[in-house]
C-alpha cells in the first residue's frame, strides 16, 4: 500500500488469542492450514494460528481464504521485490533484572514465533523471486549473536531456505555503534563510518517538527549516553538529518513488526516508535533538551541542586568513548545519586525520568514522526522526501501484543498477558488503537495526538473517530473500546503515571 492510500485508511485489525508463545524454534504451525506446505509441530502455536487469522480479519485476499490459493501478502507483495521486516529488537536481555528482578524477554521483543509466521507468507507472495532483509538496530550494549539466539534466527531461517530456495532471506544489524560494557557501566565504544554505498543521510530540512524548537536559538538536543558532537551537526535550523541504510529506503516493501510495551520515554511503543530502529546511529535522533524546564529543557522534571549536578556529570561522562576521566565521572554521578536518595529521599529507581522518561518531554514525538515522515515519503525513483512521491513504499504493520509489556518498558518491561495480534495499514491508527487498549488515553501520548495535526508531509488524513477496528466481538472504534472497558489496565512507567490512563467521561485537554 502507497502513501495515499496508507494516510487514508483507517481499518485496523484485531486477534485476541491465548497469550502464549511456542517454546521450539523454528515454530512450525500445529496445523496443516490449505495454503501451508512444510512440518507440522506437536506443540500448539497461538502466535501462528493469530498472524493468520489477523490477515484474515484485515480483508486480504478474503475471496481465496481457505483454500491452497489463499496468499494474503500478494497485495503489497510481488515477485522480485525487497521487503524489510522491521521487529522490534531493542535488547537480548531485560534490563530490569537488577532493579526489579526481572529476566523475562517475552514481553521485551517481537518473538520468533511472530516472526516466522510473517516470514512464511511474505515468501508466499515472493513466489520463489525476491529478497527479504530482516533488520533493526538495537540499543548500543546489545549482544547482536545472544539476540539472534534468543529468537531462534538460525533455525527459522533453515525452515526457510528449506521450502523457499528462491528468496534471499538474510540478517542485518543496521547499528554503527557497538558498547563494551562491565556490570551496568559503558567502559567503552567502537564507532563505524557511515560509507555513502550503505547509508544516506536524508534531509527533512525546515519541514523537521523539530524546527519549532530551535526557534529562539536556545535549544542542546541530546540522548542518553551519546556526545552531543554529532546531533549538533545532524540537527539546526538548516539541516535536520537521520542515518538510513539505502536498502531500508529503496526497499519495495516495509513489514513492521512492532512489539507492545510502555516506553518510559514517548507513553507507547508499537509501530510509530519501531521505525526509530531504522537508524543506523542514535546520536541523529534527539531524544530530549537537555536540562529541566526551569533551564529551558525537557530532559527531566525541575528538581534540586545535587540532582541537576547528577545529570551535569552524566553529560560529562557521555562526551567521553572511553578512559580514566570518564570512570572517575561515573564515580562522581553515582555518588550524587546516592546523596539524593539518602539527603533528600528521592526513591529506588527515581532516575527512570531522566534521559527524556517523563511525560514533560516534547522533544522525542517530533523525531518519532519525522522518522515515520522520512520512511513514507522518501521517493525512492529520484532520492529526496517529496509530498507526492512517484515511487513510495509499500507498507503494512504487524504487532506482536500476545504477551505485551508494561511498567518500566520498553528495556525493563513487566510481562501482562494481553493475547493481542494486530494488522494495520497506517502506523497512527494502530497506535491509536493499541493506546486505548492499554487503558490509556491517546490523547494524552504526543506522538500520536500530534500526529493527527500534521500539514505538510502527514501521516493520516482521517480522524480518531473514523478508525474501523475489525476482529473483535462488538467492537468496531477505539469509542467502543473506551465505553466497553475493552481494555486492560496496564500500568505507565513511572514517568507517566497518573497522565495518560484513560478516565471515563474525561476529554484530555492536556498532556
Amino acid at each position: 500500500m502507497g502513501i495515499q492510500e496508507l494516510v487514508l485508511d483507517p481499518k485496523v485489525a484485531v486477534i485476541q488469542a491465548e497469550p502464549k508463545y511456542p517454546q521450539r524454534p523454528p515454530y512450525d504451525p500445529a496445523e496443516r492450514f490449505p495454503e501451508y506446505k512444510g512440518p507440522v509441530a506437536k506443540e500448539d502455536n497461538h502466535a501462528y494460528r493469530a498472524v493468520r487469522e489477523v490477515l484474515r480479519a484485515l480483508s486480504l485476499d478474503l475471496h481465496r481464504y481457505g483454500t491452497p490459493r489463499w496468499n494474503p501478502l500478494s497485495e503489497i507483495i510481488r515477485p522480485g521485490d525487497t521487503v524489510v521486516v522491521k521487529p522490534n529488537w531493542v535488547c537480548h536481555r531485560n534490563h530490569g533484572e537488577r532493579a526489579y528482578g526481572l529476566t523475562d524477554t517475552d514481553s521485551l521483543i517481537t518473538h520468533g514465533s511472530v516472526l516466522r509466521a510473517v516470514l512464511d507468507y511474505v515468501c508466499l507472495a515472493l513466489n520463489g523471486k525476491g529478497r527479504v532483509i530482516i533488520g533493526d538496530a538495537p540499543i548500543q550494549d546489545t549482544d547482536w549473536n545472544a539476540l539472534l539466539r534468543l529468537v531462534g534466527v538460525s533455525e527459522i531461517l533453515e525452515s526457510v531456505h528449506e521450502r523457499f530456495p528462491g528468496v534471499q532471506v538474510e540478517v542485518q544489524d543496521f547499528r554503527l555503534e557497538h558498547a563494551v560494557v562491565k556490570g551496568e557501566r559503558i567502559v567503552a565504544k567502537r564507532r563505524g563510518e557511515p560509507s555513502p554505498e550503505r547509508f544516506h543521510e536524508v534531509d527533512l530540512g525546515d519541514r523537521s517538527l523539530l524546527i519549532p524548537l530551535m526557534r529562539d536559538g536556545n535549544y542542546a538536543f541530546g540522548v542518553a549516553n551519546y556526545p552531543r558532537t554529532r546531533m549538533m551537526r545532524a540537527h539546526s535550523p538548516e539541516h535536520n538529518l537521520y542515518l538510513i541504510p539505502r536498502e531500508v529506503l529503496e526497499a519495495d516493501v516495509f513489514i513492521n513488526l512492532p512489539k507492545v510495551k510502555t516506553h518510559l520515554k514517548a507513553g507507547i511503543t508499537c509501530a510509530l516508535k519501531n521505525l526509530v530502529g531504522i537508524n543506523a546511529m542514535k546520536d541523529y535522533l534527539p531524544h530530549f533538551r537537555f536540562g529541566s524546564p526551569k533551564h529551558g529543557g525537557d530532559e527531566y522534571p525541575d528538581g534540586n541542586w545535587l540532582w541537576d549536578l547528577r545529570w551535569w556529570l552524566a553529560h560529562k561522562e557521555w562526551e567521553r568513548d572511553r578512559g580514566t576521566l570518564k570512570y572517575l565521572l561515573w564515580i562522581a554521578e553515582r555518588a550524587a545519586g546516592l546523596g539524593l536518595r539518602i539527603l533528600f529521599r528521592y526513591p529506588r529507581g527515581y532516575d527512570s525520568v531522566a534521559g527524556g522518561g517523563w511525560y514533560g518531554n516534547d522533544t522525542l514525538w517530533r523525531t518519532i514522526l519525522d522518522i515515520n515522515r522520512v520512511l513514507f515519503y522518501y521517493d525512492r525513483a529520484t532520492g529526496i522526501v517529496h509530498p507526492n512521491p512517484s515511487r513510495s513504499v509499500r507498507y503494512l504493520t504487524i504487532a506482536d501484543g500476545l504477551i505485551s509489556g508494561h511498567k518500566e518498558g520498553p528495556l525493563s518491561p513487566t510481562p501482562i498477558k494481553t493475547g493481542w495480534v494486530l494488522a494495520g495499514w497506517n502506523p497512527v491508527a494502530m497506535d491509536t488503537v493499541v493506546a486505548a487498549l492499554l487503558g490509556f488515553d491517546y490523547r494524552k501520548i504526543p506522538q500520536i495526538a500530534k500526529a493527527y495535526e500534521i500539514e505538510d508531509l502527514p501521516l493520516v488524513l482521517f480522524r480518531p473517530e473514523d478508525i474501523k477496528v475489525t476482529g473483535l466481538s462488538g467492537v468496531s472504534s477505539v469509542q467502543d473500546i473506551y465505553e466497553k472497558r475493552i481494555f486492560v489496565n496496564a500500568e505507565p512507567s513511572r514517568g507517566w503515571r497518573g497522565h495518560i490512563e484513560y478516565v471515563a467521561g474525561r476529554e484530555a485537554n492536556e498532556r
